[in-house]
Formats: C-alpha cells, structure tokens, sequence
C-alpha cells in the first residue's frame, strides 16, 4: 500500500481536526468527506479547513456515505459521528459491508462489550467475514482512564486497587459532547435529566473500567457511576458551548467498580467543563497505583489535550487497523500508539492476502453458514450456542474478481460448483494436532503393548 486513502465520515470538531492533521502527514491522504449539514454539503474540503492542497486531489464533501465508502475509493473510514455503539452501528455496518475497516470515535466503541454485548459480537462477526478491523478510540476512553494506566500497572508485581482523575477542558469538543455534559442548562433542568436518566455525561466509564479489567484479569462485581453538577459563577464562552453565570460548565462524574471482595478496585473521577482556568481551576490527569507496599503516582499537568488527543489517536492508529487480525479490536489487541513523524504507509505491517483482490481461477477458501447460533442445538455449551456453525472448504474462483466477504462462485477439486463467502484465509494447511503431551504418549505406549506386543507399528 503506497498511499494510505482515508474517508471521514462526520465533519464536526474532530472529524475536521483529523482532516487537517492528515494533510500535514507523509504517505496519507483523505479520500473523501461525508457529512449532513446543509452548510458543508457541497464545500471543498481544503477550502473549508483554509489549508494549502499541496498538490493533492480535491475533496467535495457530500451528504451520501456510499459515495466515499467504496474499496476501489478509500482503504479505511474514520467514523466521527457519535459516542454511543447504538447510533453507530448501522454506519459501521455499512462499512463492513462494503468490506472498508472503520476506526470509530464513539467513547462506547472502546471496549463496545460493556453495555451492547450483541451488537459487539454483530460487528465482530461481520468483520471477521470481510476480512477487516474495527477499533474504537480517543483520548479518553482509549487512553488517560485505562490505556495508561493498564501500561502503568506492567511495571507493578501486584496491585491493591487504582484511582485515576481527569480534570479537563471541554472547549474543544464538538456540539454532540456539550449536549452529553448538559453545558449551558440550568441547575433544575440538571436535576431534572438525572432523575430522568437522560443527561448523559461522560460517557466511557464501564468501557474504560472493563478494558482495565480485562487487560489485568481482574473480577469484578458491580460499577457504580454519580454525577454532580458543576456550575459556573461566571459567564463562560468556548468555540462550541455557552454556560451562562448560574447555569452548568459540565459535570463532575466518578465510577466505583468493586471486586469479588466488595472492595472497590478502580475508582475514576472525572470533572469536565468548558473554560475551567476561567475561575482557576487547574487541569491535569493523575494516576494512583496502590501497589504491594507502596503507591505509584503519575501526574501530566496541564491535562493530555483532548482535542488534540483524540484526533491524534485516531490519525496515529490508521496503520496499527490497517495491519490488524480481522475482527473489532480494542486497544489491548494493538501495538503501543506513538507519534508518528514520517510515512505512514510505512508504518503498515499488512498481512499480503487480508485485503488483497482475487482473481478468476485463484484457489480459496470459502465460508457457509450451516447453522446460525438460533439455531443451535439446545444442549450445546453455552459459548458454543452464542455462535453459528462454519463449514469451511476451498475451490478455484469462478468469478472474475472478488475480496473477502463477496458471495462468490467457485468449483472445488473434486468438479462440484458451489456458492459461498469468499475468506481471506490462506488455503494452505494450517492446522496442527496441538502440542506433544506425555500422557498421551504412555497411553500410545500402552495400546501399543495391548496390540502388538509392545512393538509399535
């Protein structure tokens, strides 16, 4: 892959921002821009970003995601349009449809298991079909409140419990997150929504917390989330938000996740508002590790930029998706993030065959789906009854080209034509009968003794 060709779907706050940092960037390049807004539809990228096109084709941002969605088109889709796996779903299911890998900034995505376990494992099938990756990321979650902490911990023998607090600036978020903070609402219309269930907050805590958890192997029993008003006694403006004297510049939000013990294990808070240096209020990102006989404290003061921070995680993790296992993948699946300062399309450590157009007459291994997990028999295991059952087999392609996750024809060696999935499998011999074990040799030994007198065959 010479040039790596990203689509941006959502052209907000950090859909733009992740615009502009790929055209500062060596080996990469946007695609295509999709968005609904009436005021954008239609605008030449660069234009509307004020940047220098450097040479590079123009971009006309349209309203119809199928006209950057396209393989021939793009080699992944930056998805930076919402903070719930819900509303993003059916996007993302498009994407895979359409065989293209998605990096997502909805905070859900993160680790999309914790509260939509369905339709995680949806997308994760639908990924594996096609061949391709999916990742959920951004500043937080996706790195300060678990990320960091997870790679703090691996210099720890054991750990009692951790805290971790994030004091931030919301002013260079989007719309989407000052109406999730409630930014600019009067204290009675907080109340209100809380009791509602319908002021969102930060949205991100039983991700992050189960990342951790998972990453460290840690049991936990019950999460625990408040949320407290912060209002503001001044007028406060930022690029996207207006808290007036009175009403809320955010809301501080804490989560307590206990383990097998009761105990609480992780606690997270996190108070986030626009313009918090407005009445003094430092911002920073802070870590406590209670290890075995002493605490470990990190501190990054001022705070990790959010803006900043979640379009550079995103930008940076293009190569990390584009090499990866198929499937959705989180954090914990993928090399360490970092900068990167020259070509991206360098950094791609790709598997040759994942992506790879096949052609008529190729050897392949296709896919059908013989059972689906409703239809599995009822006294299956229950992790086998969660998933359909696979046959597997290979055949030479009829078609005169196809990429992992088109129905496809094929004709097996034995001349029977068939139709199924195509796979981006490799068609030579992978299995193994598994390790050598000892017992299973003594018993080798002892049949051989039953049946041939001790000489084996």
């Amino acid at each position: 892959m010479k040039l790596i060709r990203v689509a941006i779907w959502g052209f907000g706050a950090m859909g733009s921002g992740i615009g502009k940092m790929i055209a500062a960037k060596q080996g990469i390049q946007v695609s295509g821009v999709c968005d609904k807004w009436d005021k954008l539809v239609g605008r030449e990228m660069y234009d509307y970003l004020d940047i220098d096109r450097k040479g590079q084709p123009e971009v006309f941002i349209t309203a119809d995601p199928a006209e950057i969605v396209d393989r021939d088109k793009t080699d992944i889709v930056i998805l930076a349009t919402d903070s719930f796996v819900k509303a993003q779903f059916d996007k993302i299911m498009f994407c895979l449809q359409r065989s293209v890998p998605v990096i997502s900034t909805a905070e859900e995505m993160a680790w999309p298991w914790a509260q939509n376990k369905d339709l995680a494992d949806k997308i994760d099938a639908e990924a594996k079909k096609r061949g391709v990756a999916v990742l959920g990321t951004g500043i937080n979650p996706g790195f300060v409140l678990d990320y960091l902490i997870l790679a703090a911990s691996g210099t720890c023998e054991d750990v009692k419990s951790i805290k971790g607090a994030r004091i931030n600036d919301l002013a260079p978020f989007g719309n989407a997150v000052m109406v999730e903070q409630g930014v600019g609402i009067s204290l009675e219309e907080f109340e209100k929504r809380i009791e509602a269930d319908t002021l969102a907050g930060h949205v991100g805590f039983p991700e992050s917390i189960e990342m951790m958890a998972r990453g460290m192997g840690v049991k936990l029993t019950e999460i625990e989330q408040s949320r407290e008003a912060i209002v503001t006694n001044i007028d406060r403006t930022s690029p996207h938000g207006f808290a007036g004297k009175g009403s809320l510049a955010g809301i501080r939000q804490q989560a307590y996740a206990r383990n097998e013990k009761g105990d609480v294990f992780y606690h997270l808070d996190h108070p986030q508002q626009i313009c918090p240096e407005a009445e003094g209020v430092s911002t920073g990102d802070y870590i406590t590790i209670h290890a075995d006989g002493y605490n470990m404290n990190l501190s990054i003061v001022p705070e990790t930029p959010g803006g900043i921070g979640t379009i550079s995680m995103v930008v940076n993790m293009i190569p990390q998706v584009l090499g990866a296992k198929a499937g959705l993948r989180t954090m914990l699946d993928l090399p360490v993030p970092r900068a990167i300062l020259g070509d991206y399309s360098e950094q791609i450590d790709l598997d040759p065959g994942q992506y790879a157009e096949r052609k008529k007459g190729d050897y392949v291994v296709v896919q059908r789906v013989v059972l689906t997990a409703q239809q599995r028999a009822p006294q299956v295991p229950e992790d086998t009854a969660q998933q359909p059952l696979i046959a597997l087999f290979k055949g030479f392609l009829e078609d005169e080209s196809a990429v992992p996750g088109d129905e496809v024809n094929v004709v097996t060696m034995s001349g029977r034509k068939d139709q199924a999935v195509l796979t981006a499998r490799d068609p030579s011999a992978q299995h193994t009968y598994g390790r050598y074990v000892d017992e299973l040799m003594q018993v080798h030994r002892q049949v051989c003794d039953l049946l041939y007198g001790g000489e084996e065959a």
